[in-house]
């Protein structure tokens, strides 16, 4: 059996008489710990002292040296931990232990400072958080993660220091602040428009931002994300005369540029020497399709500018929202890009496949399902006639679809790039652990894997008495790097 108790690091230099209070757990391994976390003056009755302090157990009693009490007396008093003082010693002394097996040879004391430890975080997560909200039941198996846990301030001691007039201002902000984030549910949750929005990016991070705000886990980041959208909504609406003219110049922009970039295609883009009849094909077809949706945008573009306004009114909710919105609209800006890309990707695929199968035949060779492999086989003349003419011109129209398929897959990896920055930077502004680090900056918050034990070192070795035999008392310290 092991015993440890661990002791605030004030109580251990402290020369009064006072009652100790806290928690004692026994784990698996016989393991008894003791977890010492609050005082109060010492009070002492003719019976066991029985009473609670809040939540929390009596263990004991600080004494002064001159208290002259046998195993009795202590168990009168119902004490499980005894230290005394004298003005001659710098600390207190263990002297009574509830639980002293004949087989113990070693005491533990482990001083800790209270604020540090209940700062303590564990990847980004306070314990106490941890804990009540996620349920994680594996705390207890680290000894300073259930002290972290036990020096948390309870929910009645946070509510003592409200009043009722700050918790009425506080329900009303939070009303306020809520009633974007409840009417943008109530539309997205809708039966009509919910199946058209369930496959966007913003409907996504709603569901994200939704988890985060049930569990309370982002506070810091949700309040930052808010405030970040609300300064941009007002900048575009103060700086930006017209808000809804900035998307429609990106979008003929966008249609500019792939005019361009058709127009280089048209000749011999870096010395290539490109087959005149299917290029001229392949710019009738994506010029066409530019038109297209050139044309498609001046019908929608009322509806558009409406679109971008939203973007600005969406801050309410937060810039990650804009974000996720913007994700979307840029989407649907490239769509056209998108499809240039997948009509190059099936076309060259097929050239691709083609010459592959064709290559065999020109060998002489086929492939055997059954068996499953490469044989060879003897085509007819005419056979080997079609397979050399198709072969060949497949062969020399390859260079031009790989041509278009590279350019529109090029395109393509950059949408997918801005896409992902811009994912990245919604994600990160969810999960940034702002909280830890602004507690960090003001409060000294600590990662527990920063934790150190030192040996406190004393003049003369200490003991305690039992039985007429000595256990050592060894007194380390929780510190941190």
């Amino acid at each position: 059996m092991s015993i440890k108790i661990y002791l605030p690091v004030n109580y251990y230099y402290l020369n009064k008489s006072t009652n100790l209070y806290g928690q004692v757990q026994i784990n698996e391994d016989n393991v008894v710990s003791y977890y010492v976390l609050e005082a109060s003056d010492l009070e002492f009755s003719d019976k066991a002292i029985n009473h609670e302090k809040g939540n929390l157990r009596f263990l004991g009693s600080i004494l002064n040296e001159d208290f002259n009490a046998d195993q009795n007396q202590f168990l009168k008093f119902n004490m499980r931990l005894c230290f005394t003082y004298n003005s001659s010693q710098a600390n207190i002394t263990l002297v009574y232990l509830g639980i002293t097996p004949e087989y113990l040879k070693h005491i533990k004391v482990i001083l800790y400072d209270k604020q540090m430890v209940r700062n303590l975080f564990v990847s980004g997560e306070s314990e106490n958080r941890r804990s009540l909200e996620y349920n994680d039941n594996d705390s207890t198996d680290c000894d300073f993660l259930e002290l972290s846990r036990l020096n948390q301030p309870t929910a009645d001691n946070q509510n003592k220091a409200n009043n009722n007039a700050n918790k009425s201002i506080q329900y009303g902000l939070t009303l306020i602040a809520d009633s974007p984030i409840k009417i943008f549910e109530y539309m997205a949750e809708n039966v009509f428009i919910n199946s058209i929005m369930v496959h966007t990016t913003i409907y996504k991070h709603f569901k994200e931002w939704q988890t985060a705000c049930d569990k309370r886990s982002r506070p810091a980041n949700i309040v930052l994300d808010r405030i970040l959208g609300i300064i941009l909504m007002l900048i575009l609406f103060t700086l930006a005369t017209q808000p809804g003219d900035f998307l429609i110049q990106i979008s003929h922009y966008v249609i500019d540029e792939l005019y361009g970039l058709l127009k280089v295609l048209e000749g011999s883009p870096i010395g290539l020497k490109l087959n005149i009849h299917l290029n001229n094909f392949f710019l009738d077809c994506f010029k066409y399709h530019i038109e297209l949706w050139s044309t498609f945008l001046d019908f929608i573009e009322p509806l558009v500018r409406q679109v971008f306004l939203a973007i600005g009114m969406i801050g309410c909710l937060g810039f990650t929202f804009q974000i996720a919105l913007l994700v979307d609209l840029i989407s649907v800006i490239g769509l056209h890009s998108h499809c240039f890309y997948i009509y190059t990707k099936v076309l060259y695929n097929v050239e691709r496949r083609g010459l592959s199968v064709l290559w065999q035949v020109v060998r002489g060779n086929r492939y055997n399902i059954l068996k499953g492999r490469t044989e060879s086989h003897n085509y007819m003349n005419r056979q080997l006639y079609l397979a050399t003419i198709f072969f060949s011109a497949i062969l020399f129209l390859l260079p031009t679809t790989l041509v278009y398929y590279i350019v529109f897959a090029a395109l393509k990896a950059l949408t997918f790039a801005t896409l992902s920055v811009f994912h990245f930077l919604r994600r990160k502004l969810m999960y940034l652990p702002i909280e830890v680090c602004i507690k960090r900056l003001l409060r000294g918050c600590h990662e527990i894997d920063c934790i150190q034990i030192k040996d406190v070192s004393h003049h003369e070795r200490a003991f305690l008495m039992h039985k007429q035999q000595k256990i050592n008392v060894t007194v380390y310290k929780i510190t941190t790097l």
